[in-house]
Protein backbone atom coordinates (compact mmCIF):
# COMPACT_ATOMS: atom_id res chain seq x y z
CA UNK A 1 0.00 0.00 0.00
CA UNK A 2 1.18 3.37 -1.50
CA UNK A 3 0.47 5.86 1.50
CA UNK A 4 2.19 9.02 0.34
CA UNK A 5 3.76 9.62 3.42
CA UNK A 6 6.68 12.13 3.78
CA UNK A 7 9.71 10.62 2.84
CA UNK A 8 12.38 13.09 1.85
CA UNK A 9 14.35 11.49 -1.48
CA UNK A 10 17.82 12.25 -2.10
CA UNK A 11 16.53 15.36 -4.92
CA UNK A 12 15.06 16.79 -1.94
CA UNK A 13 17.74 16.51 0.31
CA UNK A 14 20.07 17.88 -2.70
CA UNK A 15 17.75 20.36 -3.60
CA UNK A 16 17.85 21.65 0.45
CA UNK A 17 21.75 20.78 0.37
CA UNK A 18 22.27 23.27 -2.61
CA UNK A 19 19.90 26.26 -2.18
CA UNK A 20 21.17 26.42 1.12
CA UNK A 21 24.70 26.72 0.35
CA UNK A 22 23.29 29.12 -2.37
CA UNK A 23 21.46 31.41 0.21
CA UNK A 24 25.17 31.73 2.33
CA UNK A 25 26.92 32.33 -0.44
CA UNK A 26 24.73 35.31 -1.92
CA UNK A 27 23.66 36.73 2.18
CA UNK A 28 20.38 35.17 1.32
CA UNK A 29 19.31 37.58 -1.22
CA UNK A 30 18.63 37.28 -5.30
CA UNK A 31 20.63 38.38 -7.77
CA UNK A 32 24.24 36.79 -7.39
CA UNK A 33 24.80 34.39 -9.48
CA UNK A 34 27.02 31.29 -8.12
CA UNK A 35 27.64 28.59 -11.03
CA UNK A 36 25.95 25.27 -10.81
CA UNK A 37 29.27 23.45 -10.91
CA UNK A 38 30.51 25.00 -7.62
CA UNK A 39 27.09 23.96 -5.72
CA UNK A 40 27.79 20.50 -6.86
CA UNK A 41 31.54 20.21 -6.08
CA UNK A 42 31.08 22.12 -2.71
CA UNK A 43 27.82 20.01 -1.57
CA UNK A 44 29.52 17.04 -3.25
CA UNK A 45 26.39 16.69 -5.53
CA UNK A 46 26.82 15.04 -9.11
CA UNK A 47 26.31 18.59 -11.01
CA UNK A 48 23.85 16.42 -13.66
CA UNK A 49 21.67 15.45 -11.02
CA UNK A 50 22.14 18.65 -9.66
CA UNK A 51 21.51 20.73 -12.93
CA UNK A 52 17.83 18.64 -13.11
CA UNK A 53 16.57 19.41 -9.52
CA UNK A 54 17.50 23.24 -9.76
CA UNK A 55 15.60 23.16 -13.16
CA UNK A 56 13.26 22.06 -11.16
CA UNK A 57 13.09 24.82 -8.47
CA UNK A 58 13.36 27.51 -11.46
CA UNK A 59 10.13 26.14 -12.47
CA UNK A 60 8.81 27.17 -9.23
CA UNK A 61 10.15 30.51 -8.81
CA UNK A 62 12.70 29.87 -5.80
CA UNK A 63 15.84 30.45 -8.17
CA UNK A 64 16.91 32.26 -11.19
CA UNK A 65 19.39 30.91 -13.82
CA UNK A 66 22.01 32.56 -16.50
CA UNK A 67 23.54 30.23 -19.03
CA UNK A 68 26.88 30.87 -20.25
CA UNK A 69 30.28 32.07 -19.08
CA UNK A 70 29.19 33.83 -16.66
CA UNK A 71 26.11 31.96 -15.86
CA UNK A 72 24.96 30.18 -13.22
CA UNK A 73 21.90 30.32 -10.31
CA UNK A 74 20.85 32.54 -7.96
CA UNK A 75 17.68 32.90 -5.90
CA UNK A 76 14.68 34.60 -7.09
CA UNK A 77 13.74 35.82 -4.15
CA UNK A 78 15.28 36.13 -0.39
CA UNK A 79 16.23 33.36 1.82
CA UNK A 80 13.65 34.43 3.95
CA UNK A 81 10.74 34.15 1.58
CA UNK A 82 11.37 30.35 0.54
CA UNK A 83 10.68 27.66 2.90
CA UNK A 84 12.06 24.01 2.95
CA UNK A 85 8.17 23.15 1.94
CA UNK A 86 8.56 25.38 -0.79
CA UNK A 87 11.84 23.18 -1.88
CA UNK A 88 10.36 19.80 -1.08
CA UNK A 89 7.16 20.79 -3.23
CA UNK A 90 9.09 21.45 -5.95
CA UNK A 91 11.23 18.52 -6.50
CA UNK A 92 8.93 15.87 -5.06
CA UNK A 93 5.26 17.54 -5.40
CA UNK A 94 3.07 18.11 -3.52
CA UNK A 95 3.23 17.44 0.21
CA UNK A 96 -0.05 15.11 1.40
CA UNK A 97 -0.71 11.61 2.56
CA UNK A 98 -2.43 9.70 -1.14
CA UNK A 99 -4.32 6.72 0.92
CA UNK A 100 -6.23 6.30 3.33
CA UNK A 101 -3.30 4.05 6.42
CA UNK A 102 -6.42 1.98 7.09
CA UNK A 103 -8.76 1.39 3.86
CA UNK A 104 -5.47 1.46 0.84
CA UNK A 105 -8.51 1.83 -1.82
CA UNK A 106 -9.95 5.27 -0.57
CA UNK A 107 -8.13 8.61 -0.30
CA UNK A 108 -7.23 10.34 2.50
CA UNK A 109 -9.45 12.85 3.19
CA UNK A 110 -7.24 14.47 5.93
CA UNK A 111 -9.46 16.90 8.31
CA UNK A 112 -12.44 16.01 6.94
CA UNK A 113 -12.06 12.47 7.63
CA UNK A 114 -14.25 11.22 10.18
CA UNK A 115 -11.38 9.39 12.04
CA UNK A 116 -9.04 11.91 11.47
CA UNK A 117 -5.80 9.26 12.27
CA UNK A 118 -2.95 10.21 14.77
CA UNK A 119 -0.19 9.64 11.68
CA UNK A 120 -2.39 12.39 9.70
CA UNK A 121 -2.20 14.64 12.76
CA UNK A 122 1.50 14.03 12.93
CA UNK A 123 2.47 14.15 9.00
CA UNK A 124 0.08 18.05 9.38
CA UNK A 125 2.65 18.63 12.24
CA UNK A 126 5.64 17.97 10.18
CA UNK A 127 3.93 20.06 6.71
CA UNK A 128 3.43 23.05 9.05
CA UNK A 129 6.98 22.84 10.52
CA UNK A 130 8.63 22.46 7.11
CA UNK A 131 6.46 25.66 6.01
CA UNK A 132 8.11 27.89 8.76
CA UNK A 133 10.97 26.72 8.49
CA UNK A 134 13.19 29.01 5.74
CA UNK A 135 16.11 28.58 3.76
CA UNK A 136 17.81 31.74 5.21
CA UNK A 137 17.47 29.81 8.68
CA UNK A 138 19.05 26.59 7.07
CA UNK A 139 21.56 29.00 5.70
CA UNK A 140 22.52 30.64 9.19
CA UNK A 141 22.35 26.82 10.71
CA UNK A 142 25.34 26.26 7.64
CA UNK A 143 27.16 29.14 9.04
CA UNK A 144 27.66 28.30 11.98
CA UNK A 145 28.06 24.47 11.64
CA UNK A 146 31.56 22.81 12.56
CA UNK A 147 32.12 21.11 9.60
CA UNK A 148 31.90 24.78 8.08
CA UNK A 149 35.55 26.18 7.12
CA UNK A 150 33.89 29.66 5.50
CA UNK A 151 32.76 31.08 2.31
CA UNK A 152 33.39 28.07 -0.58
CA UNK A 153 33.01 31.05 -3.13
CA UNK A 154 34.44 34.11 -3.57
CA UNK A 155 34.95 36.94 -6.54
CA UNK A 156 37.56 37.04 -8.93
CA UNK A 157 38.98 40.34 -9.09
CA UNK A 158 38.02 42.61 -11.64
CA UNK A 159 34.99 40.17 -12.68
CA UNK A 160 30.94 40.38 -11.59
CA UNK A 161 30.03 36.98 -11.50
CA UNK A 162 33.02 34.92 -10.81
CA UNK A 163 33.53 32.57 -8.47
CA UNK A 164 36.71 29.99 -7.07
CA UNK A 165 35.95 26.55 -5.62
CA UNK A 166 37.80 26.10 -2.31
CA UNK A 167 37.76 23.25 -0.05
CA UNK A 168 34.61 22.14 1.96
CA UNK A 169 31.37 20.68 1.59
CA UNK A 170 28.71 18.67 2.69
Amino acid sequence: MNTGCFNLNRGGEYAIAALTRLALETGGQPGKLIPVRVLAEVQDIPKSFLSKILELCTKKGLISSKSGANGGVSLAKPATDISLLDILEACEGPYHRADCVFYGDRKCEGTDCVVFCPLREREEDVRVSLARTTLAEMAKSLEIHPLNDGPKTEQKPGTTHGTQHSQGGR
